[in-house]
């Protein structure tokens, strides 16, 4: 099977060859008229990210669903089918969301996504506005209060480039963790079989993120695991400030959010039970043996020491 980077470079090659002014439909426009500003918590996978996700929702301005795995594979879809006639093109669009085995954890029902969306004015019918309308639905009726959405899905961000232009004002999160804690725990968890190969997904992460960071500037921040963990009410006051909502105490007790979020319920969601703490921070250490401890630390090493993690 084809790598996700593989595909990343084949389609945005594909893409390079269209013509932008024969897209019947747009990717955005002005008059769309998004229901907020949307962010997006980026990094690899095994850093934090779903322990930011489960802090956040604790601000009942804030919606934000569980992984959804399909934006990426929507957009393309978009693009492909764009000729067609716009309730058909939504129909095809949905469709990879309906067909994502995870995507019952929304816990919605995808058809009344497909009857807002069919109704739609001839001036917001964009892909952004697809994706709004989506994850609106789910903001209804988890969290009717929200203000604001955002997506965790760690796999986006090897997809940014594709991202970036349906939402060119959205805000991203960046959240990095020592790449050999995470390397340690996606073998711990089976993710992949090799070190070279958990070594390398955190790498890519790291520089497709930093990449697309330096493009988008001020809507872009990174945050450090080591710092959620250990002075989490200062990191959450400024990811409050960064997105513009007002930072509420009550969201550092996040355990009371783990039972809503739908999909915490895997064996390497369980230290979500418990109160945060730094007891994760080098557990590659402990976790792998010597020879592995160095074979990591030889990989990762120029990348650790650009920031600041190397011993």
């Amino acid at each position: 099977m084809a790598s996700p980077l593989y595909i990343h470079k084949i389609y945005n090659r594909l893409r390079s060859f269209q013509n932008p002014f024969s897209a019947r439909y747009p990717t955005v426009n002005e008059a769309s008229n998004l229901s907020c500003i949307p962010f997006f918590i980026i990094g690899s996978g095994r850093s934090g990210n779903t322990l930011l996700r489960s802090i956040l929702s604790g601000n009942s301005d804030i919606s934000i669903p569980p992984e959804s795995y399909r934006l990426p594979f929507a957009i393309k879809k978009f693009h492909i089918f764009n000729n067609r006639e716009w309730n058909e093109l939504v129909r095809e669009v949905l469709h990879e969301f309906e067909d994502c085995k995870e995507f019952y954890t929304w816990e919605i029902d995808i058809k009344d996504v497909r009857k807002r969306l069919e109704n739609m004015t001839d001036s917001k019918r964009t892909l952004s506005n697809i994706f709004d309308e989506l994850f609106c639905t789910y903001a209804e009726k988890h969290s009717p209060k929200s203000k604001i959405w955002g997506d965790k899905t760690p796999m986006n961000t090897l997809y940014l480039d594709w991202l970036g232009p349906v939402f060119p004002q959205s805000k991203f999160i960046h959240i990095i963790r020592d790449g050999r804690d995470v390397a340690s725990s996606y073998l711990k968890m089976e993710r992949y079989g090799t070190i070279l190969e958990a070594a390398n997904r955190w790498i890519n992460s790291i520089e497709l993120a930093q990449s697309f960071g330096s493009k988008i500037k001020e809507d872009y921040m990174e945050i450090r695991y080591e710092d959620l963990v250990t002075n989490t009410e200062s990191e959450i006051q400024r990811v409050c400030d960064f997105l513009n909502i007002k930072y509420d105490s009550a969201m550092l007790d996040h355990t009371k959010q783990v039972g809503k979020l739908g999909d915490t319920d895997k064996l390497h969601h369980s230290n979500l039970s418990k109160p945060i703490s730094s007891e994760s921070i080098g557990k590659w250490k402990s976790n792998l043996s010597e020879s592995d401890q160095e074979s990591i630390t030889k990989l990762l090493h120029k990348h650790l020491e650009r920031l600041g993690y190397a011993d």
